[in-house]
């Protein structure tokens, strides 16, 4: 009897590794693939990794070293039959020292432009970029209290900043990011610190996550009301409006307002192409509601009265950020939180909008290298807000 040619598989990670974070599955490739090539994949496997991606939030797949970087902007394609052939960063990347998002001296790959080269560490000749000097960012750049040397000395990090990977201008966020593991550092585990004084422990350089459904889940059944009635209207070139802001100890949001630029300040933009999004997106496998905000970037919030159908508007800035915050806070536990800990030639893939994730780290003081290659595919399709009525 001819043997029969196992599919592919997704397990569920440890209940001691997810926790109460309803994150993380491992996927098994069918017998036939070593590498991962999401063309070859059946119309039956790619169902059930496109649902495992819904479902899970993060899918690994361990020794995938030798893929070429053009599968991580294929991979976008199993999960948004709308996703565009661009970065959701934009064609180049981003250089222009006024935006954050500039700091880590990245860049995107010739021979596939989509995808960009992270890490840490100076690095020659690599794929066809004659000279990387890698930033590691942490928390001590971009906090307005960070940790102090004694705490980074006793292995203390925190996360960096919470987001999903959304442009907030032109470009709509992509429904999957992947990332891939060249190179990975040998550091010694290092301590996750939480504002109530809990702590849990972490790879270095560990790769955070939060579940927006889980978030929507903690919240009362009036703050879920408010919340699937609200828009979020994030601020203008909102990674370089905030460039001079400094983050919560958690990096959930802005500490303290007066840093911001002014918005004459910033490369030329206009209203048409800054993004508001609902509060509340509706998961497009299964249904269920994510809390979705990228707090340090919001602007203005408009609610609507469920029962009487008038809306208002919250544009002043620190009450903006008090609301976003009092709702994602409430996540922000050692229970809820997924700490993915690499391995060289992980393929890790991501639900971009079902999640929030943050690097964590305190990386500078070690010799060690990280290389990984990152892509976040620009999609089509707008966000769909959650309807609590279910109507």
């Amino acid at each position: 009897m001819p043997h029969k040619i196992a599919a592919l598989r997704v397990v569920p990670l440890d209940t001691h590794v997810r926790k109460s974070s309803q994150i993380g599955a491992q996927v098994i490739l069918p017998d036939s693939m070593t590498l991962f090539t999401p063309q070859a994949l059946t119309e039956n496997d790619t169902h059930i990794l496109r649902q495992a991606l819904f479902d899970h939030g993060v899918l690994v797949i361990r020794g995938q070293l030798g893929i070429a970087p053009q599968i991580l902007s294929e991979i976008a394609k199993v999960f948004d039959p709308q996703a565009k052939n661009v970065h959701s960063g934009g064609k180049m990347q981003v250089t222009d020292s006024k935006n954050i998002l500039s700091q880590n001296n990245c860049s995107r790959i010739p021979r596939a432009p989509q995808v960009t080269v992270i890490g840490k560490g100076d690095v020659e000749g690599y794929e066809g970029i004659p000279h990387l000097e890698l930033k590691h960012l942490d928390q001590s750049s971009f906090h307005e209290h960070p940790l102090s040397d004694d705490e980074i000395e006793r292995g203390c990090t925190r996360p960096y900043r919470w987001h999903m990977d959304a442009p907030l201008y032109e470009s709509l966020p992509g429904f999957a990011t992947s990332i891939h593991a060249i190179e990975v550092p040998h550091v010694p585990d290092q301590q996750l610190q939480f504002p109530d004084g809990k702590s849990m422990p972490v790879a270095a350089g560990a790769t955070l996550f939060f579940s927006g459904a889980r978030n929507f889940e903690l919240l009362s059944p009036e703050e879920q009301e408010f919340a699937c009635n609200t828009t979020v209207q994030y601020a203008p070139r909102a990674y370089e409006w905030i460039r001079n802001c400094k983050a919560s100890a958690d990096g959930l949001t802005i500490e303290s307002l007066g840093r911001e630029k002014a918005f004459n300040e910033l490369l030329e933009w206009n209203w048409e192409e800054v993004q508001a999004f609902p509060m509340v997106w509706k998961n497009h496998g299964n249904g269920k509601p994510h809390l979705q905000i990228l707090g340090c970037c919001v602007y203005s919030l408009t609610t609507t009265d469920p029962v009487t159908g008038k809306s208002i508007v919250i544009d002043d800035i620190q009450e903006v950020r008090r609301i976003c915050y009092s709702l994602q806070s409430k996540v922000y536990a050692p229970e809820n939180i997924f700490a993915h800990r690499w391995e060289q030639g992980d393929l890790v893939m991501f639900h971009n909008r079902g999640l929030l994730h943050s690097i964590s780290g305190q990386l500078s003081h070690y010799p060690d290298k990280r290389l990984m290659w990152q892509c976040s595919m620009a999609s089509g399709a707008l966000p769909e807000a959650y309807n609590i009525t279910g109507a």
